[in-house]
């Protein structure tokens, strides 16, 4: 937990991070504004394994999820950076609900596969 100050109102930030491995694959997933739900764990995990059918040498997977701001519409920011030999791959996406922004940055890493 960590405590900011913005404009003389003080905000407590809750920061939560988890350490696995799927498939032989490091999964690093931090939250930063609430804690994960198990819910929301299966939907990075069943994101991750959409995204290891187009590129199976992925060694790192770091899912940084952030709820921030006060529009409903585009709260929840998504990151995710896989590490692969060779450069490394990052997208981020933002939207109203998890599913939605975890499936829009999962489609960005796709699309860096095929470019």
């Amino acid at each position: 937990m960590r405590l900011a100050i913005l404009g003389g109102i003080f905000f407590i930030l809750t920061f939560c991070s988890m350490q696995y491995n799927i498939d032989n694959i490091k999964v690093d997933l931090q939250t930063v504004g609430f804690s994960e739900s198990p819910a929301l764990v299966d939907q990075v995990e069943s994101e991750l394994h959409r995204v290891m059918r187009f590129r199976q040498d992925i060694v790192a997977a770091d899912v940084y999820l952030r709820e921030e701001g006060t529009n409903p519409e585009n709260n929840k920011t998504v990151r995710w950076r896989l590490g692969i030999p060779g450069k490394d791959l990052f997208a981020e996406s933002a939207g109203a609900s998890w599913p939605a922004s975890l499936r829009d940055a999962s489609e960005k890493l796709r699309r860096q596969f095929v470019d």
